[in-house]
């Protein structure tokens, strides 16, 4: 027999202050179990999505707190709501950073909205979750489309090129290298010399590196295995560079 519309919403308030009251005394467990069965009743309450996803996440449910926050991001996608679908998005990738979709929808949202400079910091922000050998080649894609939108971005070309490094894709990264090895200089420059040696293992290589040295500032030289890992997760922070030549 069919539940009156009346006793759902009845049944569903309640459940709503069980839930609030379990969560204001700490006991997150009880909350998330009942949040939850507000949500098999009535999947559009995004309030309570909302509610629940940081809960699930803080928890270890990280997958089920992403698919809730993407549900919700969908639902305010079909109004027309792209403020608050980017708000949505933010959190997700606050709260659930490993999940690789939320930095890529996230980023592509803001250049929908025409905000490029928000998304690129999203996909190099991002970026930073990822690099290990299972995720290397999410960090690729992030990095491949942030060079999309600012393509001659020293730091973020290096990265990209360890990646390709740690990824066996030498061509692709020596490419990349080439290009750097014409633009910086400093400390920069030596990285870039360390990384085409080890690549190539050549002693043109190994000479140009040596000779960066006393191309510009005067830096203690750095170990092979020191500037920059090839397991990028240990790479420094990559940040933006204001004045670029196109």
């Amino acid at each position: 027999m069919a539940i009156p519309l009346r006793a759902v919403h009845g049944r569903e308030y309640q459940l709503l202050n069980e839930a609030h009251r379990a969560r204001n005394k700490g006991r997150d467990r009880a909350a998330i179990r009942l949040y939850r069965r507000i949500l098999v009743e009535n999947p559009r309450n995004l309030e309570v999505a909302l509610r629940v996803a940081p809960m699930l996440a803080w928890a270890g449910e990280g997958f089920e707190a992403w698919q809730l926050y993407k549900r919700v991001a969908l639902e305010y996608v079909r109004n027309k709501k792209y403020t608050e679908c980017l708000a949505v998005y933010r959190e997700a990738c606050r709260f659930v950073p490993f999940e690789f979709e939320a930095w890529r929808l996230c980023a592509e949202l803001q250049l929908k909205m025409n905000r490029a400079d928000g998304a690129f910091e999203t996909l190099i922000d991002g970026r930073m979750n990822f690099g290990g050998p299972q995720t290397r080649a999410q960090a690729i894609a992030l990095l491949t489309r942030a060079r999309e939108i600012e393509p001659w971005d020293d730091h973020l070309l290096l990265d990209l090129a360890t990646l390709y490094t740690a990824n066996d894709q030498a061509d692709l990264a020596l490419e990349l290298l080439s290009t750097l090895s014409c633009r910086v200089s400093g400390s920069m420059l030596r990285r870039v010399r360390l990384l085409q040696l080890r690549l190539t293992l050549s002693f043109r290589f190994f000479y140009l590196w040596v000779r960066a040295f006393g191309e510009a500032d005067l830096e203690p030289p750095a170990a092979l295995d020191d500037p920059v890992s090839v397991e990028t997760n240990e790479s420094p922070r990559l940040r933006r560079v204001e004045s670029r030549t196109a």
